[in-house]
């Protein structure tokens, strides 16, 4: 039955799904509601798209055209985001400790280094569970794209992300089957709370609970009126016309979607940016999606009066070094690299931090991994402090030891 193999994959799997969270209050006025996380995999080159005051053999094949903010210039690669910069803050002073792909993912999504005894929630986890309420008929965490669905770590399953792997294909098993009618899937259901009550008075436990209370979420999410935000064809055509038909640009359109019926944390997954060969050949395509994408949601956002509203995010593991390897690629590089913030008050049209001239390291106002994730929980009014305990009883703070910086916004 369709709504079976749909709960039984979210109860093994775990997904963010509405349910009352008694620990949802914030500790200070919001200034974000909800965040948009435009994730590159792969690590973008920074000396190749926002990062170019840099001496001239760093900047490699990269031109220098002018944005439509004074003082602000970008790569060639990105002509249509020249012309949003007065949407954006360009922080080039990003940091990591990690610069292999997979931990340099986890510390970015997770604020932590890889353990082997425990694996950590990402933001988007950590931001479901803290602000869900009884009252949320959407999941609070989703992730669009074909990376890293989005880990609950030693969290319920219930706060792991719902993913979308691809926009035009909806979400698996969401109708009730027509061969069981409203009233027979009614009746099953009352069989199965009943059991279920029964189990719990002498055999009840963490886990169960949490099965259940994903269950309960799972058909509230079906039954949701807001359900149809997931319907891409139900967009207004001004919308529409903002964006190609590119599967990223469709991606990016379902997260302003999402934020639009309040969704806290919508993850965006834009992959391939490992070029450690041939990277001018590369490189080209999917700037250009960034470039195209990227801009229609600024204007999407604004058209709908949800940017002051929205922090969209794009950041990436780690960037790429200043020197141009023998094979025409660049190699991995934590020391110095650039994240974008635009929307929720951010100082946009400005550029935050340096790196030195030659391109070797974050120079002034270095920004690390964890601070960058604290900023973001603080500006929806998360303390970045939050502790959580783990299975073993650990306790984890939110954003590890991480410190918003509140001068990113005005």
């Amino acid at each position: 039955m369709n709504r079976r193999k749909f709960i039984y994959s979210v109860g093994m799997t775990g997904m963010s799904l509405p349910f009352l969270n008694a620990n949802s209050a914030v500790t200070s006025a919001p200034k974000a509601k909800s965040v948009i996380n435009i994730f590159l995999s792969g690590g973008l080159s920074q000396y190749d798209s926002f990062n170019l005051e840099v001496e001239q053999s760093v900047r490699g094949n990269s031109k220098i055209i002018n944005s439509n903010v004074d003082g602000v210039r970008v790569s060639h690669y990105f002509p249509t985001l020249a012309q949003q910069m007065d949407k954006l803050l360009v922080i080039n002073s990003m940091k990591s400790n990690q610069g292999a792909h997979p931990a340099g993912i986890y510390k970015m999504l997770t604020s932590y280094d890889p353990r082997s005894s425990v694996t950590h929630p990402e933001l988007g986890a950590w931001i479901s569970k803290r602000l869900t309420t009884e009252q949320d008929s959407l999941p609070n965490f989703v992730s669009i794209g074909k990376g890293s669905a989005g880990t609950a770590g030693f969290f319920p399953g219930q706060w792991a992300a719902l993913p979308v792997k691809n926009t035009s294909a909806g979400i698996d098993f969401v109708n009730r089957n027509p061969k069981v009618t409203q009233s027979k899937f009614a009746e099953r259901l009352g069989i199965l709370n009943t059991l279920n009550a029964d189990f719990a008075q002498d055999h009840s436990t963490k886990e169960t609970r949490a099965y259940v209370d994903t269950y309960l979420g799972s058909l509230k999410f079906m039954n949701s009126k807001d359900i149809d935000a997931f319907a891409l064809e139900n967009e207004s055509e001004s919308i529409v016309r903002l964006y190609d038909k590119q599967e990223f640009s469709r991606s990016c359109m379902l997260a302003g979607r999402l934020v639009e019926r309040g969704v806290r944390f919508v993850k965006v997954e834009l992959g391939g940016w490992d070029y450690h060969d041939n990277i001018y050949g590369k490189l080209p395509s999917n700037a250009s999606k960034l470039d195209k994408g990227l801009s229609s949601l600024l204007n999407h956002l604004t058209q709908k009066g949800l940017l002051e509203s929205t922090l969209v995010v794009v950041s990436t593991e780690f960037g790429r070094k200043p020197e141009v390897n023998p094979n025409k690629g660049r190699d991995h590089h934590p020391d110095g690299f650039t994240c974008l913030m635009a929307g929720a008050g951010v100082k946009a049209g400005q550029v935050y931090g340096t790196t030195t001239k030659d391109g070797q390291t974050a120079a002034e106002d270095v920004l690390d991994v964890i601070d960058f994730n604290a900023t973001i929980a603080w500006r929806l009014g998360i303390d970045p402090n939050y502790e959580e305990k783990s299975a073993s009883g650990r306790p984890f703070k939110m954003a590890n030891q991480g410190e918003a910086r509140r001068e990113l916004f005005a």
